[in-house]
């Protein structure tokens, strides 16, 4: 079997007390997001970095909020835009 990389990210959740995660080594935070839709409410990233748990950085943790939860900084620009009336008035 291979040795994990340097730096790996795994899925990970609390179940009855204890940690649970996937068994994988994702090299993108993306990727390990998208291992917790097999995993229980909850579920979270963790950094494995020269095989110590770490938390997520500041730009990781951006990174797997707006992948888990949505782009947040993207709606906070939004605008709301006026719509044409549902019946126009006919034209001459």
């Amino acid at each position: 079997m291979p040795s994990p990389p340097s730096l790996y990210y795994f899925c990970a959740w609390t179940d009855s007390g204890s940690l649970r995660g996937c068994d994988h080594s994702h090299l993108t935070i993306a990727s390990a997001v998208a291992c917790s839709s097999s995993a229980y409410a909850g579920a979270y990233v963790i950094a494995v970095d020269k095989g110590e748990y770490r938390d997520l950085d500041a730009k990781e943790e951006v990174e797997f909020k707006e992948l888990m939860y949505g782009f947040t900084k993207r709606k906070r620009e939004c605008v709301i835009i006026e719509w044409r009336k549902p019946n126009p008035e006919p034209a001459d």
